[in-house]
């Protein structure tokens, strides 16, 4: 089955995918889901410390970063940057011009839903990310309403509905793989996909009820996990190396395939 997956590019290019997803974002369910990832965001991103903050992928203004005390953000994205959304680093997300063990918070928008290997996604964010360092991804949930309206409906390309749907139950075994321990899994948005303004805000009770009684079936989800130290630390060192810097020390040179 992953074979077949990997065979497919159901979106089209990522570039397509992610100017799609992004005019989505901007619908009245988008704005909806939106508003609710962003909530769960400003909760997280206050207790996250270090040098670096690195977000790959950029669907909507990125105010919420403003909750984050790091000092140096920086977000990457290859295709996006045409005004609506600041850029500051454009790059390969599964080959990366960062230097290793540099990154302190990592920020997956949606990113691995893009992507027919994932796996090198999330290699490749292990490479850059200091131990300690924490990632945070953010899903849509095949295990939801949206999950289910995605396999009974020929979407054809629209997005997010051709996008890969990891759960948070498999992208933790990834990490876990990877060596990462799990601390947040929050799921949201309990709302069926009708993507008409008077649904969306009557259906507002729905997402009440069903964050109590059915709270792993969100159509979306947020993951926080940490990378953990390797045990093969050295003995009788009493200092410590300086910290990479972004610049210049943080942005390596990569020639594109």
């Amino acid at each position: 089955m992953d074979k077949l997956r990997r065979k497919s590019a159901p979106c089209g290019s990522i570039g397509r995918a992610r100017r799609e997803l992004r005019r989505w974002y901007q619908t009245p369910l988008g704005q909806a889901y939106g508003a609710l990832e962003v909530m769960h965001l400003e909760e997280v991103l206050p207790t996250l410390f270090g040098y670096h903050l690195l977000q790959i992928g950029a669907y909507r203004q990125p105010y919420y970063l403003e909750k984050n005390l790091i000092k140096h953000k920086v977000i990457v994205d290859r295709n996006l940057g045409d005004g609506e959304v600041k850029v500051n680093l454009r790059s390969k997300t599964e080959q990366l011009c960062i230097a290793t063990d540099s990154v302190d918070v990592v920020l997956l928008d949606h990113e691995l839903e893009l992507h027919s290997d994932p796996h090198s996604v999330l290699r490749e964010i292990d490479r850059v990310l200091v131990p300690e360092g924490r990632i945070i991804i953010l899903g849509f949930n095949p295990w939801s309403m949206w999950g289910a309206r995605r396999l009974l409906m020929p979407w054809g390309k629209q997005l997010p509905w051709c996008c890969y749907f990891f759960s948070p139950f498999r992208v933790k075994d990834w990490l876990q793989l990877l060596g990462y321990d799990l601390e947040i899994v929050n799921t949201y948005f309990y709302r069926p996909p009708f993507n008409y303004p008077w649904s969306v805000d009557r259906l507002s009770l729905v997402e009440k009820i069903g964050s109590k009684a059915w709270p792993a079936f969100g159509a979306g989800y947020m993951l926080v996990a940490r990378k953990r130290v390797s045990t093969l630390t050295p003995i009788g060192t009493s200092w410590r190396p300086t910290r990479r810097k972004l610049s210049p020390g943080l942005v390596e040179t990569r020639e594109e395939a």
